[in-house]
């Protein structure tokens, strides 16, 4: 009898019995366990794009058999960018993008339980990054013309629109606007209706 059995006194007794006529034995594995705990550090951290991120997950509790990752909810796989270290468990993911942002999961199991733990990564600042522009163009007067542009940044960039060095002419003729896709792309374009020959430039 083992009493207030201590994680220590995990491992493999022998039972050995003998007499006259023989011996035998017999192996028992007694293992000793604790509850599980996990804590994700830091619970929030914002970085900049292209600089890195580190999460680190402090467990205790015995034993641990798994420890696993995942990002809103999907799991994460090792690649050019993302590390996985198992002692201490951290997850480092190099030259944050875009896309990386978002809730974080570290999830510990054994034979007997799971539990887990959350934190946030927030992006930071990131230049304005032109993802599309209009080609040139060659027209004769009098069609309707859209010139767009595609940029990502963050904060968000705003557009501004000139024609040659000069702002946009203020009439009726041209028609500037700018959205946000879901993706937080952000697209202005110009609309020229009627076009004229001194708006080529």
């Amino acid at each position: 009898k083992i009493a207030k059995a201590r994680l220590e006194d995990s491992g493999k007794y022998l039972c050995w019995v003998n007499n006259t006529a023989g011996e035998e034995t017999i192996q028992v594995s007694l293992t000793v366990t604790a509850p599980l705990t996990a804590h994700l550090q830091p619970q929030v951290q914002t970085v900049d794009v292209d600089k890195d991120a580190q999460f680190q997950c402090i467990v205790s509790g015995h034993p641990v058999h798994d420890v696993n990752w995942l990002h809103d909810g999907k799991p994460i796989l090792r690649d050019n960018r993302v590390e996985i270290l198992t002692d201490p468990p951290r997850l480092i993911i190099k030259k944050v993008q875009k896309d990386d942002p978002g809730m974080y999961q570290c999830f510990v199991s054994n034979e007997w339980e799971q539990i887990q733990s959350t934190a946030e990564l927030q992006l930071g600042d990131a230049s304005p990054e032109l993802l599309y522009w209009f080609s040139e163009q060659t027209l004769q007067p009098g069609p309707t013309v859209s010139l767009k542009c595609v940029a990502t940044g963050n904060p968000l960039p705003q557009f501004t629109w000139s024609l040659d060095g000069f702002p946009i002419p203020d009439n009726s003729r041209f028609l500037v606007g700018q959205y946000v896709t879901i993706h937080d792309d952000v697209i202005s374009h110009v609309n020229i209706s009627n076009v004229k020959e001194e708006d080529g430039g």
